[in-house]
This record gives structure tokens, C-alpha cells and sequence, in this order.
């Protein structure tokens, strides 16, 4: 007895997007940027360390923002 061929395809697609998921996490990521600048400048204005420092961990959330967001694409 002869097995019958199996004529089926199986396919998967991986890239179907979420357009307003990345529009929100652009967002997010300038929204982030911005407040980081706005933190580092303030900071070496008024000499305070607490600013800079908090300016500069901001941008490691901007950096994790940024690698979502272009994980969209």
C-alpha cells in the first residue's frame, strides 16, 4: 500500500507588525530622550549630581526603548 503524497504547505509569518505599538514606543523613546537632555543639562547648570546621574540612567531606559521599537520593524 502506497502512502498518498502529502500536498499541504505549511508556512509561518513572523512579520506582520504591530503599527500602533511602535508609534506609542517611538513616542515613548523621544518622550524619554527628551527628559534625559532635559535632566543632564539642568544638572550641569545647578552642579547636581543627583540630576546628572539620574540624566544618564535615563539612558539606559532610551536605549531599551529604542531596541523595541526596531524590533517592530
Amino acid at each position: 500500500m502506497q502512502k498518498a503524497p502529502l500536498t499541504r504547505s505549511h508556512t509561518h509569518q513572523f512579520d506582520e507588525g504591530n503599527p500602533l505599538a511602535q508609534k506609542r514606543i517611538l513616542f515613548a523613546t523621544i518622550l524619554t530622550a527628551v527628559m534625559m537632555l532635559l535632566e543632564v543639562i539642568g544638572g550641569w547648570i545647578y552642579n547636581s549630581m543627583a540630576l546628572l546621574a539620574d540624566g544618564w540612567h535615563m539612558s539606559s531606559h532610551m536605549l531599551a526603548l529604542g531596541l523595541a521599537y526596531f524590533a517592530y520593524r
